[in-house]
């Protein structure tokens, strides 16, 4: 067992500086939310559909769906 004292410590992990690859990764992300039915919006009372995890809440001037989650889903 290393002596604590004396380990290097973790070397820090690489950030991607990507920011194509970031935006590309996030609308896919966003897309299969919604394709599987985890992002929607609220009903007229405010509520969230069954099985949903993240609330529409706006769209970017590219009427791009902006997402945030609400709840987590246990299964």
């Amino acid at each position: 067992m290393p002596n604590p004292k004396t380990s290097k410590p973790a070397p820090e992990p690489p950030v991607c500086e990507d920011r194509e690859r970031d935006e590309a990764a996030e609308k896919a992300f966003i897309e299969s939310l919604i394709a599987t039915g985890q992002a929607a919006r609220p009903d007229k009372r405010g509520k969230l559909p069954a099985g949903a995890t993240h609330e529409i809440v706006e769209s970017d001037t590219d009427n791009e769906p902006k997402v945030v989650r609400r709840r987590f889903s246990a299964y």
